[in-house]
Formats: C-alpha cells, structure tokens, sequence
C-alpha cells in the first residue's frame, strides 16, 4: 500500500491537531479548523486574480495602450485586495474543495434537519440544498460556515450582530455543532489536499 506524500506548514498542522483534540469544546474545535481554511484565504484570492488577469490579457480585445484595457486590469487586482473574508472562503471552497465530495457528504450521511434553518444552530437563514439551481453547494456552504464563525468570534454587543447572540462553550447548541464540525473538517482536509496538488 502506498501512503500519500503529503507536506503541511507547521502552523497549519498544529491547528488541525489541535482541533481534532478540542473535543471538549465544539465551538474551539470548529474555529480552530475555520483558521485552517483561513490560512489559505491568501493563496486562493491571488489564484482567483491570476485567472482573470490572465483571461484579460488574452482578449484579443486588450489594448496594453488604453487605459480602459489597463483600468480593467487594475480592477483585478484591487477586487482581490479589498475582498471580504466571506468573498475569500467562498472562492476558496469553490475552487479547492471537489463538488462530488461536498455531495458525497450531504447525501451518504443521515442529517436530519441539521442542516437546515430549522437545525439547531441558530441565525442560519438558509437550508444547505445540493439540488438548489440558484446558489452552488460550495457557496451554501461557505455560507453556513462564515455564520458560525462569527457567532463563535463576535461579541454579543457588537451592533452587527444583536439578532443573532454569541455561540456559548457549554450550550446546547455548542454541543449540537458536530456535524458542522464534520463539515469544516472535511473542508480543511479538501483544501490542504488541492494546494499540495496545485503547488
């Protein structure tokens, strides 16, 4: 049998064990697999730009002398500068985490309603659907995902977030995260997997 050749930055191979260790404290367990993905938020904005730029320049149109050819490209560049942290998990998933297994996931397995906005985890204002033609699953899931992460992260008395209160250590709900942790565990092993292979 032949096992996989794999290497992995020290930071993120710390947070990845850590995390599998964290079962005492779901929400400390499923941030500290968030910041593994968080890690490559870096990795797959320059990614997305380069492919844009790269079809900027191969336009027949593009004119290295107008500056309207010129300002598109500087666009690019500025979009992916300014991106916000959703925008970057969102370009992540979608081009390092295999559609199939995102499927795989949410068809192999016995969810219930977890994954729904009738779950147990509150603030959630979508159901994770993979026959859904609107909203690809890897933006569904970035969705539910950055939700989570804000409601572990953010204070309760930060005005932007008075709907929906912090995600408590010790709650019912914190308790209920499991298979979101499954989840973003999942998304981390897909996304540490597709930079080994693209790098």
């Amino acid at each position: 049998m032949r096992f996989p050749e794999i290497k992995i930055e020290s930071e993120v191979s710390v947070l990845f064990r850590f995390a599998g260790s964290a079962t005492g404290n779901p929400p400390l367990a499923f941030l500290s697999y968030y910041q593994v993905l968080e890690n490559f938020f870096p990795v797959a904005g320059r990614r997305g730009a380069l492919k844009k730029i790269e079809l900027e320049l191969a336009d027949p149109r593009f004119d290295r002398r107008s500056d309207k050819s010129l300002m598109r490209l500087l666009d690019v560049g500025e979009t992916s500068a300014t991106a916000s942290e959703a925008a970057h998990l969102k370009t992540l998933l979608k081009d390092f985490v295999r559609h199939d297994v995102l499927l795989e996931f949410f068809s192999k397995r016995q969810w219930g309603k977890h994954f729904t906005k009738q779950g147990p985890i509150r603030g959630i204002t979508d159901n994770i659907n993979p026959d859904n033609q609107h909203t690809i699953l890897s933006h569904q899931v970035a969705e539910r995902v950055y939700r989570i992460r804000n409601r572990i992260v953010h204070a309760k008395d930060d005005p932007k977030y008075l709907n929906t209160p912090a995600l408590l250590p010790q709650s019912d709900e914190a308790e209920a995260l499991w298979p979101d942790i499954d989840l973003v565990r999942l998304l981390a092993c897909e996304v540490i997997l597709s930079a080994q292979v693209r790098s």
